[in-house]
């Protein structure tokens, strides 16, 4: 149901009822910890032909911060491993410039990591916060809550395009795409949310889905609701892009998705849950429901 081939990886390596594994980090009770890891690859999560080295280092740590603050929790510490091709020290030090800026700009320190030598870059974060007393999971999804995201959507991907072809403006969406803020785009309202919740980092589509799934309801999304950069607009038109694409299949976006049972003035409401048991996303715009089977989703194994 969830057309995201990763997770027939990452549910064989946890093994069945894994306790820690299906959130966006792992909640340690027995240390008040939530722990998350990422890692980025080049050639499948960056390009330094097109991208400036700084910024992976600043993606890297925006990925890992994003899981922890999705959780309700702030990141406070993280280790750093680092796999650099010989001859590429200097680049590999631009590269971690984007991790220290990041670093420094929101005190999250480092304890530690590993280096190695390898054929391409390659670098992961480890990353801990504290445990809320009330964790936000994914589980947490509640008929009548109403569906909310932090932020507009859609930027990364477009951004992302806009960099690969070299095309002049799209400022926005560069930005989001070199250099995501999830505390930028965070809810003053973060504890007052009271049902499920995860960041966006595959596509608005994909985490609908997950939390439909790992909550047993179903969803209904009002396409009209979700907010439209006016870049989006000009994005879908020259780079030939539906903008059912762009809002709805746009990875790594870090953005936060949550469910709720109150209003949220800080954040987009787009749709409601409606039900136990079918675990489906609907989604209907004014022109009636919308067709899900050509929305092509972000994935890290796609070429």
């Amino acid at each position: 149901m969830l057309g995201n081939s990763e997770w027939r990886i990452i549910n064989f390596s946890a093994g069945e009822g894994n306790r820690f594994v299906g959130d966006d980090c792992a909640v340690w009770d027995e240390k008040s910890l939530v722990v998350t890891t990422d890692h980025f690859c080049e050639g499948v999560h960056f390009d330094l032909s097109f991208m400036p080295a700084e910024a992976v280092g600043w993606r890297l740590m925006a990925a890992n911060a994003s899981d922890v603050i999705s959780m309700g929790s702030r990141p406070t510490h993280f280790l750093l491993n680092a796999a650099v091709p010989r001859g590429e020290e200097d680049k590999a030090l631009q590269i971690l410039t984007g991790v220290k800026r990041f670093a420094e700009k929101y005190g999250i320190s480092v304890m530690g990591g590993d280096t190695s030598g390898a054929g391409c870059f390659a670098f992961g974060v480890t990353m801990f916060g504290e445990k809320p007393e009330k964790p936000l999971l994914r589980s947490g999804a509640r008929p009548g809550d109403k569906v909310f995201i932090a932020s507009k959507v859609g930027l990364s991907l477009c951004g992302y395009t806009a960099l690969k072809r070299k095309s002049d403006g799209f400022e926005r969406s560069k930005e989001r795409f070199l250099y995501p803020d999830p505390f930028a785009n965070m809810p003053g309202s973060l504890n007052k949310i009271t049902g499920a919740a995860i960041d966006i980092s595959d596509s608005l589509l994909s985490e609908l889905r997950l939390i439909c799934d790992a909550s047993k309801v179903s969803m209904e999304i009002d396409f009209d609701k979700i907010p439209v950069d006016e870049e989006l607009l000009r994005g879908a038109e020259e780079f030939e892009i539906p903008l059912e694409r762009l809002l709805l299949g746009s990875g790594e976006e870090f953005v936060l998705l949550f469910t709720s049972d109150s209003g949220h003035d800080d954040a987009f409401e787009i749709g409601r849950v409606t039900g136990r048991g079918s675990r489906d996303v609907s989604i209907f715009s004014k022109k009636g429901e919308l067709s899900q089977e050509n929305i092509r989703l972000f994935s890290h194994f796609d070429s």
